[in-house]
């Protein structure tokens, strides 16, 4: 519908400083004929609509115009709520409450009940990412330091169980792969790094400020994601009928080459590292590595070394 569309418009425009005929007309299907149509229309409605002529050109809304929380529909206001609540779980941060009370403050009276009936229906429990009491801590203090641009100095250990102290610009942090992460320079490898948080012990932010580098967290995430394809090696694994479920729930249909009552074959790709050979030993009896056959050494190996463990108390 044209004013779903026009209404998706004027906050994309919100969002932006200056976005360009062409990709207004990209993003939401139409020609760029309509995209001038459209601008007309808004400025029409009273909300200012700049137009800027020449190759760098396009459109954008004056810095003095302020969204009316009118554009703010109940399940808009729903959704960010529910996220807030969810993130705030996570971090307790007061400033992210503050905010969930200023949205709240936004929901007309006549409403409160269906929101109310709503948020039983949804919810987002992030708390247990926020891990223990000292890991709160640390996440806290780093928040101060990406907040403040003041350099960080913390102890770390990584995936090689390699302990360092480390002193870095913190930029940006981040949620993934179901924990939070702190992206930032790092001053001992002169180089962009990201730390998971959980493994951050003894964050201590200095005296020393920082400009913040250009580089983001997207354009460090596009890099690595493209050096690690590079990487990637493919592994064929074949799981027993006990991991039924944990195929179904981990692995999409397009990896499995072969099922049936005995056994199930899938093809990944995947970097490999100390994490991929803990990954696959962390299924015990109930996978055999087929391919490749160095990755199958390596495995055999660290079952052996794992039975050298137990010692003369292991049967065979």
């Amino acid at each position: 519908m044209k004013t779903d569309r026009l209404l998706s418009m004027i906050i994309y425009l919100i969002n932006r400083d200056l976005v360009s005929a062409r990709e207004l007309s990209e993003r939401f299907g139409v020609s760029i004929r309509t995209i001038q149509r459209d601008m007309e229309t808004i400025n029409l409605a009273g909300i200012p609509v700049a137009s800027i002529q020449g190759p760098n050109g396009g459109y954008s809304i004056m810095d003095t115009y302020k969204m009316d929380r009118q554009f703010m529909s109940l399940d808009d206001l729903y959704y960010i709520i529910t996220a807030l609540k969810g993130i705030g779980s996570s971090l307790e941060d007061k400033k992210i409450n503050n905010t969930i009370e200023k949205m709240q403050g936004l929901i007309p009276s006549i409403d409160t009940k269906a929101f109310s009936e709503r948020h039983e229906k949804l919810r987002i429990d992030f708390s247990m990412l926020g891990g223990n009491e000292q890991q709160r801590t640390a996440l806290a203090i780093i928040q101060e330091a990406v907040n403040t641009n003041r350099l960080l100095r913390f102890s770390y250990t990584n995936n090689k169980l390699e302990a360092t102290e480390r002193t870095i610009e913190p930029m940006t942090i981040v949620f993934k792969w179901r924990a939070w992460y702190l992206y930032g320079y790092c001053k001992l490898k002169n180089d962009y790094r990201i730390f998971r948080a959980s493994k951050i012990r003894e964050p201590e932010i200095l005296a020393k400020t920082f400009i913040r580098r250009e580089k983001s967290f997207d354009d460090f995430e596009k890099e690595s994601n493209n050096q690690t394809q590079q990487k990637n090696i493919n592994i064929k694994l074949k799981f027993t009928p006990e991991m039924a479920n944990i195929i179904e729930e981990y692995y999409s249909p397009e990896v499995i080459e072969y099922r049936d009552e005995k056994h199930t074959i899938i093809n990944l790709k995947m970097p490999e590292d100390g994490w991929l050979y803990g990954y696959i030993l962390s299924f015990g009896r109930f996978v055999e590595v087929l391919e490749p056959p160095h990755l199958r050494e390596i495995i055999k190996n660290g079952a052996k070394d794992i039975v050298s463990i137990y010692g003369s108390s292991f049967k065979t």
